[in-house]
């Protein structure tokens, strides 16, 4: 049976994993390569109209530190749900973070997120978590280097250059990496077996996978 190694966070890694086991002939591996935590902060409203959620993360983050709900701005159809799912009311959804700092009013925004941020929207940033690096399993490892892995699933480009890190110096020739998106890709070494999403969304993610390794 194929294998797939899923390194996002570990709650999002097993609904994944179900939904890979239902649709795919993969057995999945989970080996969250960040895990998050919250950082001891104030959250200052003031002045602000609107929040901007780049992640589910995020969203939960702000959730957990404060009951203000304000409008929110969001990246994903997955980020916009869970906000909407805890009370915020949505102002506009984008697919990626440029298109959304290009529809987002020019004050009044505070944009939450996590400590490794890879886009600046132009409005007020805080962090609210970190994402802590976490090692790969056991297995993973051992599968990786006795090429009884075939395929890697990828959702942000902080995971995807933690994951580059672990890679053996010849890297597997049947493995494939799959990467949520152009960014996702952008940062893995050049050379390998990638296949990128063609909307960065779980469920595209999921489609590809199941193209490739149908049931």
């Amino acid at each position: 049976m194929p294998r797939l190694l899923i390194t996002r966070a570990h709650a999002q890694a097993i609904g994944f994993a179900a939904k890979v086991r239902a649709h795919t002939c993969l057995e999945p591996i989970i080996s969250p390569m960040q895990d998050m935590h919250d950082l001891a902060v104030k959250i200052d409203l003031s002045g602000s109209t609107a929040l901007a959620f780049t992640s589910k993360n995020g969203v939960e983050a702000y959730a957990r530190m404060s009951a203000a709900q304000l409008p929110a701005y969001c990246v994903g159809a997955a980020t916009a749900a869970r906000a909407q799912a805890l009370g915020f009311a949505i102002k506009a959804v984008a697919d990626n973070a440029t298109a959304l700092r290009d529809i987002l009013p020019e004050s009044g925004v505070l944009h939450v997120h996590g400590r490794h941020v890879r886009h600046k929207l132009g409005a007020r940033q805080l962090a609210l978590y970190d994402q802590v690096a976490l090692p790969l399993s056991a297995e993973a490892l051992t599968r990786l280097r006795t090429n009884t892995l075939d395929a890697v699933a990828l959702f942000s480009p902080r995971s995807a250059s933690l994951f580059a890190q672990n890679l053996p110096e010849t890297t597997p020739p049947k493995l494939v990496l799959y990467t949520l998106s152009e960014a996702v890709a952008a940062a893995l070494p050049a050379g390998l077996n990638i296949r990128i999403c063609p909307a960065p969304r779980a469920a595209a993610m999921l489609r590809l996978l199941s193209a490739d390794f149908p049931a």
